[in-house]
């Protein structure tokens, strides 16, 4: 008697663990498909990386001329009699250069994050538009 509860004890035991089983790998992706993605993420990061870090050097090269043509535009105002501009003639373009290299520095700094989140959202989107 004893020796067919315990059996009865192990198959319902079994049967739970293979239907948790079943159930999980139904939810989630297959080993394939984790491979798959791993190999496309791998492989378009450094696309990915090279786009953000354009971003960054055109905001860089955009502030950089808006710099250029503030102290211009200054420079001209002096030169032609409005002395009082002077000191934005001064000030203008080191507080404009230290923006600049500061926003850089931080679009730097975010460049392999941004890459990883934007690869993120794209292989989570697809995902997300076939549940619905």
């Amino acid at each position: 008697m004893r020796k067919i509860s315990t059996v009865a004890l192990v198959t319902v035991f079994l049967v739970s663990a293979m239907l948790v089983s079943v159930s999980y790998a139904a939810g989630s992706e297959s080993f394939g498909t984790k491979v798959k993605n791993f190999w496309k993420n791998l492989i378009g990061y450094p696309g990915r990386v090279t786009e953000e870090s354009a971003t960054v050097v055109a905001d860089a090269t955009k502030n950089t001329a808006n710099v250029i043509s503030n102290a211009t535009k200054r420079i001209g105002e002096v030169t032609t009699g409005d002395v009082a501009k002077t000191k934005e003639l001064v000030t203008e373009p080191i507080t404009g250069t230290a923006e600049t290299v500061v926003k850089a520095g931080e679009g730097a700094i975010k460049v392999p994050s941004e890459a990883l989140k934007d690869r993120q959202q794209e292989t989570t989107a697809p995902a997300q538009t076939e549940k619905q």
